[in-house]
């Protein structure tokens, strides 16, 4: 899906009749000044950064089938056991008064079949691995965040939802690494929408409001957060392209500037970074040319060895990709154990007051449930 704006932005129509020698580029549009001030990049962590939602799906539905192969359980337990089970952790992911391999395993005795139960104990970390392989942040999505950092943005992540739940996504998706900030709204006194918890990210950034853009998939949250914490744009992914939000935004309070099809389509409104992925293509191009080249010059054993080697050379396949992808990954591993005091995070304190969760993107947290 084609990227939208929510706002006129036209530029002026060249006048074809004129001398091409004497034409005055196209005027800036307000819209293009506004993304040449964008300093900052503020992004939502759950079905905007990794797909949750989607991810929890299928690793449910892969789950369904181990339970039937594995467990010897009927094709309708397992169905129903594995859809209880998400439809109760949706509904509440964590337990402060408890671990989440505690409340999750509890969860799953309670989804179980009788005679099943007792097997709560071995099906909660194959879902527990299931669920994070379906998770992950997908690749182009890394190479973006990288870029962004190497043409000099900040960047901070920003999510509602219960600690625990949060911070282990954080740390097993291995998503810190790339963000100067990270902020997740039970830490705090405040959560999205509130603007507090975006100027606690200016803050820190040392950046202002109308410097920072906003990424994210919720309209009450992301979007009206971004606007009256008054940053300079915000950018919605929805959900789902079929919704009926996606499709109508007459009666949204909160209109998002750009609303985006996919992540991706980032790169389009901000020359700097598009610049960064045009540079590393133009990179890899001429390695697998080199690497062709060399291949065609060397001895029958090589040229094998050449001829296999280039077969891999599509785009995020080759070698040259991969190796120049490494270095970046290296470096910016190096920059981070540099900057690691820098580093700003919010665990949660005892001082803190209990967060309402209601806007989390992990829907709620259920301290009452035990």
């Amino acid at each position: 899906m084609a990227a939208s704006k929510f706002h006129s932005n036209s530029s002026p129509i060249p006048n074809l009749n004129s001398n091409p020698a004497k034409q005055t580029p196209p005027a800036v549009t307000h819209f293009e000044a506004r993304c040449a001030k964008i300093s900052a990049f503020y992004f939502d962590l759950d079905n905007t950064l990794i797909p949750t939602r989607a991810g929890d799906s299928k690793a449910i539905r892969k789950l369904a089938d181990v339970l039937e192969s594995q467990y010897q359980f009927s094709k309708d337990d397992a169905a129903l056991a594995t859809q209880n089970f998400l439809k109760a952790f949706r509904r509440c992911p964590d337990n402060s008064q408890t671990s989440l391999d505690s409340w999750r395993t509890h969860l799953w005795r309670e989804s179980l079949p009788q005679r099943h139960k007792h097997l709560a104990d071995q099906i909660y970390p194959q879902w527990l691995r299931l669920r994070y392989r379906y998770l992950a942040v997908p690749q182009d999505y890394v190479q973006m965040l990288l870029r962004m950092r190497q043409a000099g943005y900040a960047l901070a992540l920003i999510t509602n939802g219960p600690s625990n739940a949060q911070w282990e996504k954080v740390a097993k998706l291995s998503v810190r690494g790339y963000f100067d900030c990270v902020l997740v709204s039970s830490d705090l006194p405040w959560e999205k929408p509130h603007p507090e918890i975006f100027y606690a990210a200016c803050n820190f950034l040392n950046v202002k409001p109308h410097e920072c853009a906003m990424i994210g998939d919720k309209l009450e949250t992301d979007i009206k957060g971004g606007h009256l914490a008054q940053l300079g744009l915000t950018f919605w992914t929805p959900l789902s392209s079929s919704s009926s939000a996606a499709q109508s935004l007459e009666d949204v309070e909160y209109k998002p500037h750009v609303k985006l099809g996919n992540l991706l389509e980032m790169y389009k409104y901000f020359p700097r970074l598009n610049a960064m992925a045009q540079t590393e293509t133009t990179m890899s191009t001429a390695s697998r040319r080199r690497g062709s080249h060399m291949s065609g010059a060397s001895n029958g054993s090589a040229s094998s060895s050449g001829s296999s080697s280039s077969s891999s050379c599509e785009p995020g396949t080759s070698r040259g990709f991969h190796l120049h992808h490494h270095h970046h990954l290296q470096q910016h591993q190096q920059e981070q154990l540099e900057q690691q005091r820098h580093q700003w995070v919010y665990r949660r304190g005892g001082s803190l007051p209990a967060m309402d969760c209601s806007n989390s993107e992990a829907e709620n947290s259920c301290d009452s449930f035990l």
